[in-house]
Order: structure tokens, then sequence, then C-alpha cells
């Protein structure tokens, strides 16, 4: 049977469960705000969602609960964009907009949830099949496939995280990713709401800003992103916290031995929107499935998962657009992405690998490759932009051609101060895209 998650277990109404440099709100406080919330709603039909819309973590976990309470399911969309929110509201079912002064229409919430009493209540218990969410994937291409995400799968993959990552029950959490994003809503929301753990109430989104709420307010837990972590190695003397997470992304090599050195052993963990969470590593050790997941490879090298996260119409096992060397103890290691690999000339190469040389080469701090398709005999081309201050093209070439064919070269080039990665980690094929235009 499936394992899930209670919403507000291992709380009394005391707990604090969410807490901010002049505020502490308490799991009756909580609970309150999600029944205000659960009021002020239009009764749900069948299927119906809202979309909710917050910035502060108690308005959108108070929405979030309330929204449940009341019967709906919520979608959570990618990003604030009018032309996302347009789209998504105009999709069958869904109902309105919740927010906290984010947009000019829908429900305002952010009164009710700061103006609510406490509540001492039980916090209902949701169906495993009944439907919770709807996430939307944004990949590299810019188009969001949207997934739907019963209680069985989003409170199930919470308490096999709790399984796996015993020592954040109760933690303090820090979380970089918005909570719109499924991973930010795990393991910044759900998983310390379900715990007995609270989360701070803002966003933090510079280093420096992270260092000094770690110290300031006490955190146990950092939920990031590799692009935050290897702008963090740079800190000096970097507090102690028990775990810290990331998740999006690959994290080079050499920004986690820099931070191991520093006292932090990043976990990073592996999953994608359809299936859920698959696996976990430290410190480039290859990947150990999560617990109740279990993993394959075919003939194509492709990563097949199947785990109870996975929707009751998904193929089992799930064929993933991952690559993957299984290994005889269980664990696996990724070799990149199957819609990653291309052809040039006669010689295939991975724009993961790619990415990963040039992260090698010193006085790389970032780095992105595109595929681009040209035709004629060459069939594609890689293009690669940098964060590489002092380093040129020439240097970088050299250094690629230490572990590369000259023929598998990017052909371009871009020097950036910073790439456009979003909340995530990740970066849309158009954006990176874009760096290059009008550049030879």
């Amino acid at each position: 049977m499936t394992r899930v998650a209670t919403l507000f277990g291992g709380t009394t109404p005391e707990t604090p469960v969410a807490f901010g440099p002049d505020r502490v709100v308490s799991a009756a406080t909580l609970r309150g705000a999600a029944r205000r919330v659960a009021e002020a709603l239009s009764p749900a039909r069948e299927g119906e969602e809202i979309v909710v819309l917050a910035r502060d973590r108690v308005v959108f976990a108070a929405a979030l609960c309330g929204a449940w309470e009341a019967g709906y399911g919520v979608a959570l969309a990618p990003n604030a964009q009018p032309e996302t929110l347009r789209a998504i509201c105009g999709r069958p079912g869904v109902r309105t907009v919740v927010h906290d002064g984010e947009g000019d229409r829908g429900v305002d919430v952010g009164a009710l949830v700061r103006e609510a009493r406490a509540l001492d209540s039980p916090y209902p218990a949701l169906p495993p099949e009944r439907h919770l969410a709807t996430v939307y994937t944004s990949g590299s291409t810019g188009e969001h496939r949207a997934c739907a995400k019963s209680a069985r799968q989003l409170l199930g993959e919470v308490a096999v995280l709790l399984e796996a990552f015993g020592d954040v029950a109760g933690a303090r959490t820090l979380a970089v990713v918005p909570p719109h994003h499924i991973y930010g809503l795990l393991f910044g929301v759900l998983l310390p709401l379900s715990s007995g753990g609270a989360f701070l109430l803002g966003s933090v989104p510079h280093a420096a800003s992270v260092a000094e709420s770690l110290v300031r307010h006490r955190i146990d837990v950092l939920v990031s992103v590799p692009a935050h972590l290897a702008a963090m190695r740079a800190m000096p003397d970097l507090p102690p916290v028990r775990r810290v997470f990331s998740s999006g992304a690959p994290l080079a090599g050499d920004v986690a031995e820099d931070l191991a050195r520093a006292g932090w052993c990043v976990t990073e963990v592996l999953g994608s929107s359809e299936t859920g969470g698959i696996a976990w590593r430290e410190r480039g050790a290859p990947w150990q499935p999560l617990p109740s997941v279990r993993v394959a490879v075919d003939a194509e090298e492709r990563l097949l998962v199947d785990s109870p996260m996975l929707a009751d119409d998904a193929g089992r096992p799930y064929r993933t657009t991952d690559r993957a060397r299984l290994l005889s103890d269980g664990r696996f290691e990724h070799l990149g992405r199957a819609d990653g690999v291309l052809k040039i000339g006669s010689r295939r190469v991975s724009v993961a690998e790619i990415e990963r040389h040039l992260l090698r080469i010193d006085g790389v701090l970032d780095a992105a490759v595109l595929a681009v398709e040209v035709g004629g005999a060459r069939g594609s081309e890689t293009w690669a932009a940098l964060v590489a201050p002092g380093v040129s093209v020439a240097s970088v070439r050299a250094a690629l051609r230490r572990w590369l064919e000259p023929v598998v070269l990017p052909r371009r080039y871009r020097f950036v101060e910073s790439l456009p990665r979003r909340d995530t980690g990740k970066i849309r094929a158009a954006d990176l895209r874009a760096l290059f235009e009008g550049e030879r």
C-alpha cells in the first residue's frame, strides 16, 4: 500500500510552521488561514482547479491547503508571465486565480490570510486518489506540459523523501526555489509541513543573503540549485547546516568538492515532473534509487523507472528521456538526456558531455551548450555560452581538445556575465539561442 504523508503531521497547534525576521506562524494559525481561504472560494465542481500564485510562502501554503479543503485541485503555473497565466486559465476546469497581489484578476487572499484566526482542529485527510495538483514542466524547449498529481503521487513522494532523508523531519528550511515549482513545493513547503518542521517565509535570492539568513534563522536545511550553490562556494566560512539539497540540473564536480571542503556535503536529487523523485547522490557518486523506486536500462541506454509516484496511466516501467548505465549494486550512472545526443559529421556526442568538460576548465564558472541543426554533411553543430571572466576562446578550445575530437567542438562561443537560468536552474533553448543573436 502506498504511504501518504499527512499535512500538519507531527505538529501541535502551537508548533511553528513558518518564520521570518519579525513573524512566527503556528500550525493553528496556518490552519485557520487555510480554512478562511476555503470559505472564500465558491463551491468546487468535480475536477475544477484554481491557480495559486503567491510570493509569500504562508499565503501560498494557506491557499494550497485551503483549495484542497474546498475540494479544488491546484494549477501551479511555471511563472507569473501574463501569457503563461492566460494560457493556463483558459484550460478546461480552471476556475480562477488565487494570489497575494500578484495579478489584476482572481481573488487576492493576502488580507484574508493575515487576518485569519487560529484553528485547532486537524486538517482533513485527503484520499490517496484525490486529484491535488497540475504541475507544468519547465524544460529546455519552452513548451510547458501539464502533469496531474494525485494525493498518492504528491504526498506519497513526501513520505518517500522522509524515509530517505529522515534527518529533515522537524527541520527549519530555507528554500531558494519558488513553491510553484515541483521541487520547491515538495522540499520547501510539503516536507516541512508534513514532518513538524518550518519554512522561511520570504525569498532570499542572493548568495550573501542566504549565508546571512542561515545564521540569523538557525537554518537546518537549505534547498537550492546548482547555479546558486556555485555562487555560494565563494563565500568564506559557510555556516554549518544539517543538509543541503540540489536539483534541476547536474552539480559540477568541482563545486561539490569545494562545498564539501567547506563542510557542506550536497545531496543531489534526480527526478522529473512525470516520474516524481527517482534517485539521489552525494559528491558525484553513482545515483542511488529512492525507497520504493526501481530502475532498469533498456537496449538504447534509456533509463526505465517504476515507482509509486507514477500516474496510473503511465507506462510501467516508464521510459524516461535520460540515458543511464546500470551498475551491479543497483545504482546507476547518468549519461545525459537522450534528446541531447546528436551526430556531428559521423561522430556522436551529447550536450551534457560538452557542458561537463567546459565546467572542468579553469576559470569557467558556468556553461551551457545549444544543439543546432545545420544540415549538410555536419547535420548538427553546437554553440557554447560561458561565464568565464578572462578566459579566451582559444584556451577553451585547446582545453576541450583534450577530451573531444575537433569535429564535435562548439562552432560558436558567447561569453556573458550570467546565463539566463530560471528559478530551477534550467535554461530554455530559446533564451540560450537569444544570446547568440547578432553575434558571430
